[in-house]
This record gives C-alpha cells, sequence and structure tokens, in this order.
C-alpha cells in the first residue's frame, strides 16, 4: 500500500518531469528478487545513471525506509551506487511544478541517499 502512495503521489508526477528532460526511467516492481532496491533506475544521453527511491513524508516530515532498503543501501552506497530520494507530501498537478523543479536539480547535487539511513538526518532531505 505504501509503495502505491508513494508512486501516486510522488513517483509518477516526478517521472514525467524526468521523461521531460530526456531521462529514460526504468521502474523496479519490487517483487522478492528486487526487494530493497530504489524505486526507478534512470538514465540520460549526457548525465550518469541514477537510481531514484520516492518518498511520501509523515507528519513529523520523515521518511522511512525499509527493512530491505535498510540492509541493501548501506551496500550500494559503498560501492559507488547513485542513490537519490525524492520526497514530497504530494507532486501531483501543476500547483507543484516549482517543488517538481527544485527536486529535479537535487539530481546534480551530492547524492543524498545516505541520509535516509539515520533517524537523525531524514530532515536533511528536505
Amino acid at each position: 500500500m505504501a509503495r502505491q502512495r508513494e508512486s501516486l503521489l510522488v513517483g509518477d508526477p516526478f517521472d514525467v518531469t524526468l521523461h521531460s528532460y530526456g531521462w529514460y526511467t526504468i521502474n523496479t516492481h519490487g517483487n522478492q528478487f528486487q526487494e530493497g532496491l530504489p524505486d526507478r533506475y534512470i538514465a540520460h544521453f549526457k548525465y550518469k545513471p541514477r537510481w531514484i527511491e520516492y518518498k511520501v513524508f509523515d507528519d513529523q516530515w520523515h521518511i522511512h525506509l525499509t527493512r530491505a532498503q535498510k540492509i541493501k543501501f548501506p551496500a550500494l552506497l559503498e560501492r559507488g551506487v547513485l542513490i537519490y530520494i525524492i520526497a514530497s507530501k504530494d507532486l501531483r498537478g501543476e500547483k507543484h511544478f516549482s517543488e517538481r523543479e527544485r527536486l529535479y536539480k537535487k539530481l546534480f547535487k551530492e547524492p543524498n541517499g545516505h541520509y535516509a539511513l539515520t533517524s537523525i538526518t531524514h530532515k536533511l532531505l528536505r
């Protein structure tokens, strides 16, 4: 259920922004063999590929990784995999265009996937 909500509120609207800038996105389906992987693998002609994990902020502006992500993310990050967390309450509709653009620019900064691994740094994703 949480994955559907994240896809509807954050992932699908952000994917539209990615496609408008020429990114190719591959959705991971979260089956037993892909458990713990980020939600999307994205590639572009001009830029390095990246992994994106979509999250919806809770009422305290925190995000929560799954148990499998807490195991796999550190192993991927240690090996140089670029993981970006794109988190919001809701990115649907034209009123959130500027928020999607702001989050898109994060893809060209330092990957922020490591911030999600501790409770202290959840708020650094904003």
